[in-house]
């Protein structure tokens, strides 16, 4: 591989190590990212929560929020409260 080249592991998957896996992939061509999960720790299975500047992350890493959207099922939260 070239100085250009890397190869990057993400130890940990889950909604966070998906998430650096893409955008490491998208900000550094060339290179190869491999994703590391545990096969002990299983898919949770909760709704996601979202901020606004997940826009930011999808158009960053060339995301079509619609389309992605549409392959998730996902849908727009417009609020949540914590008590106590």
């Amino acid at each position: 591989m070239s100085p250009a080249s890397k190869r990057i592991v993400v130890v940990g998957g889950g909604t966070a190590g998906w998430m650096a896996a893409t955008s490491l992939a998208t900000a550094l061509p060339g290179s190869t990212v491999q994703l590391v999960e545990s096969e002990e720790i299983g898919i949770v299975g909760v709704g996601e929560a979202s901020f606004p500047m997940l826009r930011d992350y999808h158009k960053l890493n060339g995301i079509d929020e619609a389309g992605f959207l549409r392959a998730t099922n996902g849908t727009f939260k417009l609020g949540i409260e914590f008590r106590d």
